[in-house]
């Protein structure tokens, strides 16, 4: 998924640069920790519910609900919470534990999608636009930093296209297996072509997702 994983690592592998060493950092549905390496040089722990569907979720550093982790308030420097709040049915709830946990002016990384298939179902609950995004986490008590989009139109089309081609699955006794190969071959080969047109496109309407790296405020959250 290189229009989709590529910007949230590099969007973290940024981050990851401004934490000092020592920093306590906690990686939020963690799932299977693929960040840990950038973290390396903080005390990095990962944080996951047991109905995690990733095993490496479930042996998470922390098994907790991400409304309720059992930390000291105040004693985080910095939270990881990627591709999480989509998944869980109160959102506010979980941004206002994570503003709990940081310290003055402690940060979250957040990151949500937009544009994207059902996933992890019967947990998919929400899908985020710009406005959204700033709104619950304003809410919630944080100040955004820095926000942006990740993806334009045409880098979501061939995403999507991807993600389609890898669906299309086997279903032998229909006899349309050989063409469901065709047909994924070809939406991977449009969907390289649109990834080298995105350049052209002068509005960008439909993104993937967005991510935000977010302060937590001197006021607390709504009450």
């Amino acid at each position: 998924m290189p229009t989709e994983r590529l910007p949230i690592l590099t969007f973290v592998e940024q981050a990851a640069r401004t934490v000092g060493n020592g920093a306590a950092v906690l990686d939020v549905g963690a799932g299977t920790a693929p960040y840990r390496e950038l973290f390396s040089h903080t005390r990095y722990r990962t944080v996951d519910w047991p109905g995690s569907p990733h095993a490496a979720g479930r042996d998470a550093d922390i098994v907790a609900s991400a409304e309720a982790i059992p930390l000291p308030s105040r004693s985080v420097d910095l939270i990881l919470l990627t591709q999480v709040l989509e998944h869980v049915p109160r959102p506010l709830a979980v941004l206002d534990e994570q503003h709990r946990l940081l310290r003055e002016g402690g940060r979250l990384i957040v990151t949500v999608p937009m544009t994207w298939e059902l996933h992890e179902q019967p947990h998919d609950y929400f899908r985020f636009t710009a406005a959204g995004l700033a709104a619950v986490l304003e809410q919630s008590g944080f100040a955004v930093r820095e926000q942006s989009a990740r993806g334009g139109t045409l880098d979501t089309i061939a995403q999507l296209l991807r993600n389609v081609s890898w669906q299309l699955g086997s279903r032998p006794e229909d006899n349309l297996d050989d063409l469901r190969a065709d047909a994924a071959i070809l939406m991977r080969e449009v969907a390289a072509f649109l990834e080298t047109m995105q350049p052209l496109a002068t509005v960008d309407l439909l993104p993937l997702g967005f991510q935000a790296d977010a302060e937590k405020a001197i006021t607390a959250p709504r009450s």
